[in-house]
């Protein structure tokens, strides 16, 4: 059986409490049972890092850490479960889209990073929502509509199809220069969206654009299938 990530990298560990102890010292690392969970409360800051609101939260580092997110949860009975509120029908908060995770919490970037920045965003995001009734980051909607959305932006384009051209292409482990290109020119990959197919590989792997295939419910049609092969 595979260890946890805390007992193959105690480094990371250390970096974690440090970063705590530091800089949130409402918020607690433990770990026990094999399981790896902070708790407390996590506070919102305006530019000048005074503190707007404090949150109570639970914060569970799976055993695949980091290359799995974080799980939060906010525990102080404050939100709904609702997508509405970027919060799953179990209580998971929707901190960030696994697919945008390169732009602010890259695989390797340390885990006071995922605290400023996504985790913040999401508290901040809901207190401004609390009182203004507007969500201040123009969020993703919840679900498939988000994913959609997502990559229409990404890739800027309206047509869904192409969206799911491009995932199935992300979701291949090789990309062939031969493969007809996702963005519906016709062209070979070679002669068209390579450099940018390229650079989209290294934001989002593999597993994540298969996992985002399957959250939207779709399969490829055979014949957009047979040019990919």
């Amino acid at each position: 059986m595979t260890r946890a990530w805390h007992e193959r990298q105690p480094e990371l560990v250390r970096e974690i409490e440090v970063t705590l102890r530091e800089s949130y010292p409402n918020l607690h690392l433990l770990i026990a049972d094999g399981r790896a969970e902070i708790h407390g409360t996590f506070p919102v800051r305006d530019p000048d890092g005074r503190v707007l609101d404090r949150y109570r939260v639970s914060i569970e580092l799976p055993p695949d850490y980091p290359k799995a997110l974080p799980v939060v949860r906010e525990v102080g009975e404050r939100l709904p479960w609702h997508e509405d509120y970027h919060i799953e029908p179990d209580g998971k908060a929707c901190v960030l889209m696994p697919d945008d995770r390169w732009r602010c919490f890259p695989l390797g970037a340390p885990f006071r990073q995922y605290l400023k920045v996504p985790l913040h965003n999401f508290f901040l995001s809901q207190t401004v929502y609390a009182d203004t009734g507007e969500w201040p980051f123009g969020q993703w909607d919840h679900g498939k509509d988000g994913i959609y959305q997502y990559y229409r932006w990404l890739l800027d384009t309206d047509d869904d199809l192409a969206v799911l051209r491009f995932l199935h292409m992300l979701a291949k482990i090789d990309l062939k220069k031969h493969y007809e290109c996702p963005c519906g020119s016709g062209k070979k990959v070679k002669k068209c969206c390579f450099a940018k197919l390229r650079d989209l590989r290294q934001k989002i792997p593999p597993d994540i654009a298969s996992k985002s295939i399957r959250r939207l419910g779709q399969r490829m049609p055979p014949y957009v299938r047979s040019r990919l092969r």
